[in-house]
């Protein structure tokens, strides 16, 4: 079957920008892949285009078609990307919010960074690397959206330039505005959420029907 994934993926670099270490250090996809996306020797993978993707800032779809499957930025009308992390080693504050706050229509920007003030900061954790990493305080209780292995009173530390795959925990905000801290599992052009403990997805959404997911790296307990 045809696809466009190899094109899509060497265009994506390019207009980003980047060379093949950058995307490597950014994403976790090793610069001998790239080399060989770039030679026609393999053809990239899904989860490949959607670190790709969540390093622009921005969302894709998977069509399938008689002839085959293309993957298609899902906000068309966007037309130049910026890199979406600057590769630089910071040890910078974390800005720190609360759960209710992340909930309000204008605390996220289209790109998933954010527009509004910290109630505070915490200091620069050694692990994370991001720039734009922030935390969320989880100041409400019993709500469905908030994964139950976080109580009332944790703060979750998340990293919007964090590769995400299959399992790993995420703040993610769907289309209709709800944020929603689960595990997530990746299926074609569908994004199932389950629980921090394990079981049954809770729901699954097609990739369009979420702005975006950051990566939750670490919890701090209460």
């Amino acid at each position: 079957m045809d696809n466009n994934f190899r094109d899509f993926a060497l265009n994506t670099i390019d207009e980003l920008g980047l060379s093949d270490y950058e995307v490597a250090k950014l994403t976790g996809i090793k610069s001998s892949s790239v080399s060989r996306w770039r030679t026609g020797k393999t053809v990239p993978r899904k989860n490949s285009l959607r670190h790709l993707a969540q390093l622009a800032g921005r969302q894709i779809k998977f069509v399938k078609s008689e002839s085959g499957v293309m993957v298609h930025w899902v906000d068309e009308d966007q037309d130049n990307l910026v890199p979406y992390v600057p590769l630089q080693n910071i040890r910078q504050t974390i800005k720190v919010y609360t759960w209710s706050q992340s909930g309000t229509p204008d605390f996220f920007r289209r790109n998933g960074s954010i527009g509004q003030k910290p109630v505070h900061a915490l200091k620069g954790i050694p692990d994370v690397e991001d720039p734009l990493a922030y935390s969320l305080i989880i100041d409400e209780e019993n709500n469905p959206l908030v994964d139950p292995y976080t109580r009332y009173g944790d703060v979750m530390i998340v990293s919007p330039a964090a590769s995400v795959k299959n399992g790993d925990h995420v703040i993610a905000r769907l289309s209709d505005g709800r944020i929603i801290s689960r595990k997530i599992q990746f299926s074609d052009d569908n994004l199932f959420f389950t629980r921090h403990e394990g079981g049954a997805a809770d729901f699954s959404v097609k990739s369009e029907a979420v702005s975006f997911y950051h990566k939750v790296v670490y919890i701090r307990k209460r």
